[in-house]
């Protein structure tokens, strides 16, 4: 039977390849993920630059019982004894973060760093990831906008990729 289950499968395939989503839906999620990053590094930056390493340590130690046992020594051994360079880095890569997605410039780049900052506040902050919360949310969005490379609709991705072309 040649044709049989994996030539289906094939067809299948084939013809979904044809059916390709509008990217527009996905410029609307990745500029309101943008805006929600920049929102978010708003207050660390601006009123807060000085003392948000104080209150990143807090914060964190307020949440060590909610955080995920195997995290727990990050958290402890690594991310606190070096407060200041991690909150200055985190409030820094969530400006990156937004200005890549808003305006569509290495989009895949900044998807990629918005997860791995997602995945950390969800483990910090001993979040479960099929329980619905701002984070999973944020964290599907982003796994979204990384594998749709949404910076090709309305971005300047688009324009790069066409100089290329």
């Amino acid at each position: 039977m040649p044709g049989g289950v994996l030539g289906s499968f094939r067809t299948w395939i084939d013809e979904s390849k044809r059916y390709v989503a509008p990217l527009w839906p996905v410029t609307l999620l990745r500029v309101y993920l943008g805006v929600a990053f920049l929102s978010a590094a708003s207050n660390k930056v601006l009123s807060w630059w000085a003392s948000w390493p104080q209150n990143m340590s807090h914060f964190l130690t307020s949440k060590l019982n909610d955080t995920y046992a195997f995290y727990r020594p990050v958290l402890t051994g690594l991310v606190l004894p070096h407060v200041g360079f991690f909150a200055r880095t985190i409030a820094v890569s969530e400006v990156a973060v937004g200005l890549s997605l808003l305006l569509g410039a290495g989009t895949r780049f900044g998807a990629a760093a918005g997860l791995v900052l997602i995945a950390n506040y969800m483990l910090a902050f001993g979040d479960i990831p099929w329980q619905p919360g701002e984070d999973q949310a944020f964290f599907i969005g982003l796994v979204v906008v990384f594998i749709t490379n949404g910076g090709r609709a309305f971005g300047i991705d688009h324009w790069l990729a066409r100089a290329r072309a």
